[in-house]
């Protein structure tokens, strides 16, 4: 569902920030007569965007905070040149997902990327601020964790276009994984 959120998110702000429409992001996105059916995600995903990714063997597994700001990394740098949608994004993140997650993720159908990503051959500049977990947000234990990250992707044509960057907050829940390890288990975004 939260890979659904995110497409539908770009898929309707995006295309009105191109066009000059600076309203922020709704926290319950609405489909966008503009989204276009998107052709199937890579099977696996195995091109690198533009800019690269972090390494999953270099991410320290014992340390919530990075799986979860490499995982949202991966989820939200998308390349027009090697993805059909952001769904590519979520399925190169699997390494740092539950398995359940990863199922569900897997399970996904998305829109297509915007046309001037497509004309531009854009790829998404991706940037990250931890965020303090809102009120009511449990404290971690020894099972569970929860991150928030302030998300800032900027569209970046590799003609020298640049679109108007997109805002989101991701809320992560990671759970321990059977070899200790911290996996996320659901991503929400606003």
């Amino acid at each position: 569902m939260a890979v659904v959120a995110i497409l539908l998110a770009l898929a309707y702000i995006l295309p009105l920030r191109l066009m000059g429409d600076d309203t922020e992001a709704a926290p319950t996105p609405i489909r966008s007569a503009l989204v276009t059916p998107a052709r199937s995600p890579t099977p696996a995903p195995t091109a690198t965007p533009h800019g690269g990714l972090p390494d999953p063997d270099a991410i320290d597994r014992g340390d919530a905070t990075a799986v979860s700001r490499a995982a949202i990394k991966v989820m939200w740098t998308v390349d027009a040149a090697v993805d059909s949608s952001q769904l590519d994004a979520y399925l190169r993140a699997k390494p740092y997902l539950s398995p359940e997650y990863a199922k569900g993720v897997s399970a996904e159908t998305s829109g297509a990327l915007p046309a001037l990503w497509l004309d531009h051959r854009a790829y998404s500049r991706v940037r990250l601020t931890q965020q303090a977990p809102e009120d009511g947000v449990g404290a971690d234990t020894s099972a569970t964790a929860h991150r928030q990250w302030s998300i800032t992707a900027t569209p970046t044509g590799r003609d020298g276009w640049t679109g108007s960057p997109v805002h989101a907050t991701a809320f992560v829940t990671l759970r321990r994984g059977d070899d200790g390890g911290w996996q996320v288990s659901e991503v929400t975004t606003a």
